[in-house]
């Protein structure tokens, strides 16, 4: 795939997010001025969805597996139609790869008290993830939180306080 090829194919997740789950992050200020009328049912699915995932939690009892957490994630999101940068992260994550893009990184970035999750697409897995200059140059961000597709280095400007990135921060990757 080309680099426009793989921008459309971001453009096309963010989309598909915007259509699958309705309340979408609830956690910013953002998800609340979206459809300022159903403050109601923003305040059930929010709660909904952290009763949910509380409970699913509580029954799995290992550590975070990739494949496993971003499937589980995506079910969450759809089962209460919200969800926070994790779940639509994952329901993006699985967009792309059900439509065959590849190579995708879910990236799972704590850093204290903040933390976020996007997709990157176009890695090269042979650059090591901390050489954020080398690697970016290629890669496209797919963030639904945010509703945002563009260029990889545009990380460095949204999300400064991620910087240096590690191998860890990569979850789970395809292709």
């Amino acid at each position: 795939m080309t680099f426009s090829e793989y921008m459309a194919a971001a453009k096309a997740a963010v989309t598909h997010v915007r259509s699958s789950v309705r309340y979408r992050g609830l956690n910013t200020a953002g998800g609340w001025i979206r459809d300022p009328l159903n403050v109601p049912q923003k305040f059930a699915a929010r709660i909904d969805s952290k009763i949910q995932g509380a409970q699913r939690s509580a029954q799995y009892q290992g550590r975070l597996v990739g494949e496993y957490y971003i499937n589980e994630m995506e079910k969450l999101a759809r089962d209460t139609n919200t969800g926070n940068c994790s779940e639509l992260t994952a329901v993006a994550f699985n967009y792309l790869k059900a439509r065959g893009v590849s190579p995708i990184d879910y990236f799972a970035v704590f850093r204290g008290s903040w933390n976020h999750a996007f997709v990157i697409l176009n890695r090269d897995a042979g650059v090591p993830v901390s050489d954020f200059a080398k690697w970016s140059y290629s890669a496209v961000v797919c963030d639904p939180l945010y509703d945002r597709a563009g260029d990889a280095g545009f990380l460095a400007t949204w999300y400064s306080r991620m910087f240096p990135l590690k191998a860890a921060d990569v979850l789970h990757r395809v292709g």
